[in-house]
């Protein structure tokens, strides 16, 4: 009995369409490896290194619900409401910074493109889709590593120094980190805890 309905199952599968969904999960997965490894990672020496997970997973997840919303006749309602976890999720979480925000935006653009789009031939046109979508972000991160611009957020609890305007700040935070400091923001300043959040501008050795 249990041949008869494993020979059923495998007599029930799309063949043509599971080469299909193997074969963009694969191209998903590459594409998924040079943006968030090659790229992120590479050039984002000071970026946080669990983000690798969670961009990683967050592509998957994508890839499959947007599999699963082509498979299946869901109505508006439900396929809006699928995505809108993506916004709870974001709001209910730390804040991101803009760049890494940016590159949780283009995992999920990816993974949608590589699920959902109607290539003639899947392989093609997954490379070119995904290469227009790669080789910009490779040539900014070039030119960024290049000016070698980095920033840091920091607590600093000498408000005296903040008080003293920003080239005497500047001063003080380059004998205090050793970093080349070009500019200096002040955030929020704390007068009970006698802190202030700056923003620092340097140049990466």
């Amino acid at each position: 009995m249990t041949d008869f309905y494993l020979a059923a199952f495998i007599g029930s599968i799309d063949l043509e369409q599971t080469k299909e969904f193997l074969i963009r999960f694969g191209m998903n997965i590459v594409s998924l490896i040079i943006l968030v490894r090659l790229l992120y990672y590479e050039y984002r020496k000071e970026g946080i290194p669990e983000y690798l997970f969670a961009f990683f997973l967050m592509g998957v997840a994508v890839f499959m619900i947007c599999t699963v919303l082509d498979m299946v006749d869901l109505n508006l309602g439900i396929a809006l409401g699928l995505f809108a976890l993506f916004g709870i999720l974001r709001f209910r979480t730390q804040s991101i910074p803009v760049r890494e925000m940016t590159y949780l935006f283009l995992v999920i653009a990816v993974s949608m493109i590589n699920s959902l789009v109607a290539f003639s031939d899947p392989v093609n046109g997954i490379i070119l889709y995904n290469t227009l979508v790669i080789i910009p972000v490779w040539i900014l991160e070039i030119f960024l590593c290049t000016n070698r611009h980095m920033q840091k957020e920091i607590i600093y609890d000498k408000l005296e120094d903040v008080y003293r305007g920003e080239e005497h700040l500047i001063s003080v935070l380059k004998e205090l980190t050793g970093l080349k400091i070009i500019k200096v923001t002040i955030g929020k300043i704390d007068l009970t805890r006698q802190q202030a959040n700056l923003i620092v501008y340097y140049y990466r050795k």
